[in-house]
């Protein structure tokens, strides 16, 4: 199975990446671990997590405050169309439905 980002999601991924390096190399470090694990979470068991819209998932990321948005257009393919930061406005990637 391949995972894949929408050109918006992976820019807010390098975002929060660069921010989080930013205040610290090790929290970067962190961060990118963390994403890579819910990545392989994602792959492991598509579905899992929560429902958000239909066909819409969310996988939290552990110990930082954002979630991955994701959809399995395919059977043998997932792709996050949001890199959600839990504090902001929760709905505003729906336009990329």
């Amino acid at each position: 199975m391949r995972l894949t980002y929408t050109a918006e999601a992976r820019m807010e991924l390098v975002d929060a990446a660069r921010y989080y390096r930013s205040c610290h190399k090790e929290l970067g470090r962190e961060f990118k671990q963390r994403v890579e694990a819910a990545e392989d979470d994602i792959l492991l068991h598509p579905e899992a997590w929560r429902s958000l819209v239909a066909p819409f998932r969310r996988k939290l990321l552990r110990q930082f405050p954002y979630g991955l948005v994701y959809h399995q257009p395919e059977p043998s393919w997932i792709e996050i169309v949001a890199v959600m930061h839990l504090h902001r406005e929760p709905s505003y990637w729906h336009e990329r439905m």
